[in-house]
């Protein structure tokens, strides 16, 4: 464990590192304002030919978190993922994102792809504006009463109302974090016990980028779009997602039909958060096998 500085104000990140070994899995968390915490099961791929890296972003966890919103935008998160990698020495890296990191891992991998050697996106697109529209198909499979309880406070933007809280966790128990075999009692107390506080702390970057809510996207991130350029994305990719992911299976297609070299992944039981799931230990085991995988090729 550690603490480095990563910008010229003197800013530092708090970072962990599994295992010792020539090549590097870097792990980017989601958000905006998420902290590495549901990521520590990535530290099982760590053995003696890699190693993995997991740190709290700028604003997130354990990192300092400035009262600055000129820091939170995507050009100075990915100068900070390439910041960690110079300063670490790490050399080419396998870099994995899960939800928001992965936006940051593709759009990494745009602007530094000199840094990589795989990339694995999981449980995210190449759009903001098509993942929230599969966010809002999803929204629609729930109850009527549901629903109008959702709009209701959203009109209202209210979004801290017990009744607001307590629908939107019939959408989480679905299409965020879900039971095996599922059951909606069960699933909404699963997400309560494993997911909420890890995401109670969110940092400042989550209402500037993302917006008030999972589900409504006001933020900066909604203009963020590489649907286009996701053909200049030579690295070995590894896509990742569950069948019932909130980003859909749809957008996570595109990114398979376009990037030149990739494996599409899909478990079949699980949503957004796979890596909290009950197919965590397949999902492990995909990600292990395809960085063995990519090193035998180079």
């Amino acid at each position: 464990e550690g603490r480095m500085v990563i910008d010229e104000a003197g800013h530092e990140i708090y970072y962990r590192l599994f295992g010792e070994g020539p090549e590097t899995l870097m792990c980017l968390a989601g958000g905006p304002g998420g902290n590495t915490q549901y990521l520590t099961r990535l530290g099982e791929l760590a053995n003696g030919d890699v190693q993995v890296l997991i740190h709290d972003q700028l604003g997130t966890g354990k990192s300092d978190r400035p009262d600055d919103p000129r820091l939170w935008n995507f050009p100075r998160f990915v100068e900070e993922v390439e910041t960690v990698r110079s300063k670490l020495n790490l050399g080419k890296v396998h870099l994995y994102g899960q939800s928001w990191g992965g936006m940051l891992c593709l759009q990494y991998a745009l602007d530094h792809p000199e840094g990589l050697k795989s990339l694995i996106p999981s449980n995210i697109g190449a759009s903001t504006a098509e993942m929230v529209r599969e966010m809002w198909q999803h929204r629609l499979e729930l109850p009527a009463e549901v629903l109008r309880t959702l709009a209701k406070y959203e009109g209202r933007q209210d979004f801290e109302n017990p009744e607001m809280l307590a629908a939107s966790l019939q959408y989480y128990a679905r299409f965020v974090r879900r039971a095996t075999p599922f059951d909606l009692e069960t699933s909404i107390k699963e997400f309560i016990e494993f997911v909420v506080p890890v995401f109670a702390d969110l940092g400042p970057a989550y209402q500037a980028m993302w917006g008030p809510f999972e589900f409504i996207c006001t933020g900066s991130l909604l203009e963020w779009d590489i649907t286009d350029r996701l053909h200049e994305i030579e690295t070995p990719t590894l896509i990742l997602t569950g069948w019932y992911d909130e980003c859909g299976l749809e957008t996570h297609r595109v990114m398979a039909e376009r990037i030149p070299d990739n494996e599409y992944v899909i478990f079949g039981n699980s949503s957004h958060c796979v890596i909290l799931e009950k197919e965590a230990d397949a999902y492990l085991g995909v990600i292990g096998n395809f960085i063995q995988r990519v090193v035998a090729r180079t």
